[in-house]
């Protein structure tokens, strides 16, 4: 996976909230487990070190068993709720026992395999403690979330943008494949899962460069469902491609004119993006 080298939250423009000493005894959630910024799949994300958390939730437990069996239970997947310091040389920012040329603890050793959740996991890693300690840590990453928000609006506006274009294509798709197997039906052709997936190919080389959604995962050291690291502007050329394919399908178009026509389309919707960009 192609990563992008962490940064700490604080001292980076980014500022942390304040918390009190008190939230678990004299700990300092904020020393003890910074929000750094790193990539998940190809996009920014928050996240926390695994091993700083098992220390702060007092859990008592093995650290790697005690990840493993949570990623288990939960259903967390590597590359899209977390990433692991094996997929980049990640220096613990925080930690200056930590050497990040080496890769080495220093004097001692390579050190034990970490783990970076996103906050929603380590919120939820958090909330399965069911202790004092998880409740804490829980409520900091809620004002972390909060604080990020306030001191980077136009990073929220952005991730809002990308959930709203992500929904608008979720919901197109499946209108699609049934306005595809209806017009076959009509045609007293069944419809195959092929015929599905080759529809899909055909808007995708359109938006990804001539890549299916697969191959453009690949490329870019996605995991998971590809379109849920595509840009806004990426999954906004889609869902329009989807919805007018939807109406070439209804008119009665076959495979090769609604291609012509929707690479024609496609390139007057970037021409227009690109002009109301300047």
């Amino acid at each position: 996976m192609n990563q992008k080298k962490i940064t700490a939250l604080t001292g980076s423009g980014q500022t942390q909230p304040e918390t009190s000493p008190n939230d678990i005894g004299d700990k300092d959630l904020a020393n003890l487990v910074p929000v750094i910024v790193g990539q998940i799949g190809g996009r920014d994300n928050n996240v926390v070190s695994a091993k700083a958390l098992h220390a702060a939730l007092d859990i008592g437990r093995d650290f790697s068993t005690w990840f493993a069996e949570r990623v288990e239970e939960y259903g967390f997947v590597r590359g899209v709720d977390y990433f692991t310091d094996d997929d980049m040389a990640v220096a613990w920012l925080m930690n200056d026992q930590y050497s990040p040329v080496s890769g080495k603890n220093k004097g001692r050793g390579r050190p034990q395999k970490d783990y970076f959740p996103n906050i929603a996991t380590a919120k939820e890693l958090a909330m399965v403690e069911r202790n004092e300690q998880g409740r804490a840590v829980r409520r900091y990453f809620i004002r972390c979330e909060e604080e990020l928000i306030r001191s980077a609006p136009e990073i929220a506006a952005r991730l809002r943008q990308q959930l709203r274009a992500r929904i608008t294509a979720a919901n197109l798709y499946k209108p699609m494949c049934a306005a595809l197997e209806s017009a076959r039906a009509e045609q007293g052709k069944e419809t195959q899962g092929h015929h599905y997936s080759t529809e899909s190919n055909m808007i995708a080389k359109m938006v990804l460069g001539g890549l299916t959604a697969r191959q453009w995962a690949q490329v870019n050291g996605v995991q998971g469902e590809p379109r849920d690291s595509m840009n806004a502007d990426q999954l906004e050329h889609l869902a329009y491609l989807e919805s007018t394919n939807i109406t070439l399908i209804e008119m009665g178009m076959d495979y090769y004119r609604r291609k012509s026509e929707l690479i024609r389309l496609s390139q007057r919707w970037l021409a227009k993006r690109v002009g109301g960009a300047e």
